[in-house]
């Protein structure tokens, strides 16, 4: 009256029992291998650690980074009104400056984080909204 109910061991069973067949059969020959060859195996291990050094110090090193060159501040004389757009235009080019800088200092991170891409996103916001500006500048002032 009170039988036991049969459970299911495999529960992977069907299609899959062939391949981690041949993944158990595998990892065995492997593990079989390294246990008659360890010194061997040892070598490799140690060749490849010293051939990842080299490659790391030698052929991956970076170079020296290069600068952005800097602006020479604006002219201190007297501003007449025909010269407010040369003004604007030169305070305009040395933002773009500060946000290649601000670029340029967030490419060459390792890791970035989201502050990182926030950052990098709200700078390359800002530079399209100069360059904007630029050209609207352009076409109301045209040059003589």
């Amino acid at each position: 009256m009170y039988r036991k109910t049969p459970s299911d061991p495999a529960s992977h069973a069907g299609a899959w029992d062939g391949l981690l067949d041949r993944i158990r059969r595998t990892g065995a020959s492997c593990r079989r291998l390294v246990e008659r060859y360890p010194v061997h195996f040892f070598a490799g291990m140690v060749a490849c650690m010293l051939c990842s050094g080299i490659l790391a110090f030698t052929v991956m090193r970076v170079g020296t980074p290069h600068t952005l060159p800097a602006f020479s501040p604006p002219p201190s004389g007297g501003a007449v009104p025909e010269l407010t757009g040369t003004i604007d235009t030169y305070s305009a080019i040395r933002e773009v400056a500060e946000l290649q800088q601000v670029i340029a200092a967030i490419v060459q991170k390792d890791t970035l984080s989201a502050a990182d891409s926030i950052l990098l996103t709200d700078a390359l916001r800002r530079f399209e909204l100069i360059q904007r500006s630029i050209s609207t500048n352009d076409k109301n002032n045209p040059a003589p």
